[in-house]
């Protein structure tokens, strides 16, 4: 139950991420060299920090290297120019990446450091939403120069492969399928994670003290990539932000999505080998219909890992063990009105009535389980209700059962981002999906996202949610606790104590916030 609204969760990271790249690069190379395994880089200086951009964490994935695991990048001699964005990955058309150039080679990453001076200082490698359909790390909202700068870290941000090229689903016990592997996306992810490892302390950083962080569909893959065996060891501390973690795809689920596109490419399942030298037009073309089926004939909106056995072997929360993720401190949360975005009828995301989320999905809830779950909503049958349950069912109680599991054997913090304006509720917008990333990020004054938030918010509420967030998600990057150095007042997340950070324009820790909606979903099931 409830598969339908997970593709809500991802298709769109944030109203912000509308922000375009500027292309233009007026940045002048200012003479920091550093040496990397693979070469020697020239960076630039920007807002105050130094950075490179346009890093390849491995080979380019095209010809023979299309539908396989990430390769080791080539060497180079002499010194290499790192002042540009890499290319995003191929994708749909989306005002998320209009301004940026797609291709398939796009594994690169881009770095920011107050200094290159072997200082060791803390790591945090962002990861990107966009439904792992579009997105990339080159968003002027995801320019890490201020955090860097404020916390005294280095930041990364990342590509990966996305939709067809990054998460098709190839029977690895099948002969044929040699040759192909699974769950690109997230193994670029973990590429992107070793060359950290072997790198980044030549940028000031401490490939012993990685932060892992990411909304949305990047959320999702903090969380899978704790799962993930292959990424044990390459990060040690999480932060997932309203990620679902409970979107992950079955095998039967991938592999019938895999034939369908098998199918709208005219190929039969036994030419598989024909997929490495079919144009990226066409597999475009081919995606986009893909797409159209899963939105009008499946339960599914978006792509998504893969639960396959082997490299991703068991469902994120059996996963979870002490064995796997016991030593990785989790800081894992959401945002009070998440699902009303998802509610604008030009995206048929969500249903924005009672009437269309009782016939596409409350219809399949036990009537005893589904009479205590609208009885917990007091808006409830009206769309402020019904969107209340929606955010709650995507985004709240999947994060909320994945700190109880992560609890029982690694500190988890738990937060809530519930700020809105006027201006957010007179839309009904209010605390929507990816509200907090300016703030993470300290990105309020730049660009498109700076006017926003001129316009919905005052100076002083910018400075203030601002500081309040980025020390935090800096003190758990430094400190694996977002109270720093000492215990302070928000204690770790447990299921007899749900303490939960709430940040608003004063911040306060309360405990089990809005207990009455979390019990009414307790025995229910719906991933």
């Amino acid at each position: 139950m409830f598969k339908k609204l997970l593709f809500a969760a991802l298709f769109i990271s944030v109203q912000f991420a509308h922000a375009k790249t500027d292309k233009t690069n007026t940045a002048k190379p200012t003479g920091v060299v550093v040496e990397t395994t693979y070469g020697r880089l020239q960076g630039t200086t920007e807002h105050g920090t130094y950075c490179w951009k346009g890093i390849a964490f491995a080979k380019p994935p095209v010809g023979e290297w299309r539908y396989t695991a990430p390769q080791k990048p080539d060497s180079w001699d002499g010194v290499k120019q790192a002042t540009e964005y890499g290319s995003a990955s191929l994708q749909q058309k989306s005002r998320f990446t209009e301004n940026q150039t797609k291709s398939e080679d796009c594994l690169y990453l881009n770095v920011w450091s107050p200094a290159a001076d072997n200082q060791k200082r803390p790591v945090m490698v962002w990861i990107h939403g966009g439904g792992f359909v579009v997105g990339s790390g080159s968003s002027d909202l995801y320019n890490g120069a201020n955090l860097a700068k404020q916390g005294d870290v280095v930041v990364v941000t990342i590509n990966y492969r996305l939709g067809v090229l990054g998460f098709l689903y190839f029977d690895e016990s099948d002969t044929l399928h040699r040759g192909f592997d699974n769950n690109l996306g997230i193994r670029d992810q973990i590429a992107a994670l070793q060359w950290v490892k072997e790198n980044i302390a030549a940028f000031g950083g401490d490939p012993n003290q990685v932060t892992i962080f990411g909304e949305s569909a990047g959320g999702t893959s903090v969380e899978t990539l704790l799962a993930c065996p292959s990424a044990k060891g390459l990060f040690h501390k999480a932060i997932a932000q309203s990620g679902p973690a409970s979107m992950l795809w079955q095998p039967e689920t991938a592999k019938l999505l895999t034939q369908k596109f098998f199918s709208l490419l005219g190929l039969k399942e036994t030419e598989v080998q024909k997929l490495k030298n079919i144009s990226a037009d066409t597999l475009k073309k081919a995606e986009d219909a893909l797409l159209k089926y899963m939105v009008f004939e499946t339960t599914h909106r978006v792509f998504a890992p893969t639960i396959d056995g082997s490299f991703l072997p068991n469902d994120i929360f059996q996963c979870l063990s002490p064995k796997q993720s016991g030593n990785i401190p989790l800081m894992i949360g959401t945002n009070m009105d998440e699902a009303t975005m998802f509610a604008r009828k030009d995206l048929r995301m969500m249903p924005n009535n009672s009437k269309d989320l009782e016939r596409d999905f409350l219809h399949v809830v036990k009537p005893e389980q589904k009479k205590k779950i609208v009885a917990a909503y007091k808006h409830f049958p009206r769309k402020r209700g019904v969107l209340d349950l929606l955010t709650d069912a995507v985004f709240r109680i999947p994060a909320i059962r994945m700190a109880e599991c992560q609890s029982m054997h690694s500190p988890v913090y738990m937060y809530r981002f519930q700020w809105s304006s006027m201006m957010l509720n007179i839309t009904g917008m209010r605390t929507f999906h990816g509200l907090e990333l300016p703030f993470v990020f300290g990105n309020t004054q730049q660009g498109r996202t700076g006017k926003l938030m001129r316009l919905i918010a005052t100076p002083r509420t910018v400075k203030l949610l601002t500081k309040q967030m980025q020390q935090s998600w800096l003190n758990f990057a430094r400190y694996s606790n977002p109270n720093g150095a000492t215990d302070g007042s928000w204690k770790p997340y447990t299921a007899e104590h749900r303490s939960t950070m709430i940040f608003d324009k004063n911040a306060e820790v309360i405990n089990d916030p809005d207990a009455q909606q979390r019990k009414a979903w307790v025995d229910v099931k719906y991933y």
